[in-house]
């Protein structure tokens, strides 16, 4: 009789902490998207999983990028601009050749950076990520990646030990600010070029807190 007194009075595990919101996802954290058409086609109702957590710093801000993977290999990167969500893909040389002319491509590291681009891709698994023209936005701007979240705190500054990897970074935007380009140009020359579509964050239907 103790031990079923004992049983029944325990009290619901009440949450670690509250997650209410995507930008409150941490590592290990899961989430699911919705059934939106306006949703791109790869990220449509996929359950993924945050497997890190960077911070990207440019001189007058800075924001966490959240890095996810689902039950393939590509990797979705997630931030929140200005209350919307971010959904961009890491794509390979391949990619861009196939959704790109190269040398209007190459126009975007020409100084003084106002290259216009216009996919030349129709049918592609990513083609409803691409806006009909883009517009540069940033040439060359210098930034850090700091491998941490300092989503509430001040990252590193260039001259503590631990300040990041510097890269210089290039922007293009259309379809009204909500598809973008980005281009990443680290110090060993090493290029990431990812492709962003702007959505509401109502558009992860669902949120698990880590072991939860």
């Amino acid at each position: 009789m103790r031990f079923l007194k004992s049983l029944f009075s325990k009290q619901a595990t009440t949450p670690t902490r509250a997650l209410n919101q995507p930008d409150q996802l941490l590592m290990g954290d899961i989430f699911c998207f919705g059934d939106s058409f306006a949703l791109p086609e790869v990220m449509r109702k996929q359950q993924l999983q945050v497997n890190d957590v960077i911070t990207i710093e440019f001189k007058h801000q800075h924001y966490v990028q959240l890095i996810a993977q689902g039950s393939d290999q590509k990797l979705v990167y997630l931030s929140f601009p200005k209350n919307l969500m971010q959904c961009s893909l890491l794509l390979t040389r391949a990619e861009v050749e196939a959704l790109f002319d190269m040398d209007a491509f190459s126009e975007i590291f020409e100084a003084p950076g106002h290259a216009r681009l216009t996919p030349t891709a129709k049918q592609h698994a990513y083609a409803d990520m691409l806006a009909a023209e883009y517009i540069q936005q940033d040439f060359s701007t210098s930034g850090y990646i700091h491998r941490a979240d300092y989503r509430d705190s001040k990252p590193p500054q260039y001259t503590d030990q631990e300040h990041g990897q510097e890269f210089e970074y290039y922007s293009l935007e259309g379809n009204e600010g909500l598809r973008k380009i980005e281009i990443f140009i680290f110090e060993n020359g090493d290029t990431d070029v990812y492709l962003s579509s702007l959505r509401p964050a109502s558009d992860i239907a669902e949120l698990w807190i880590k072991g939860e």
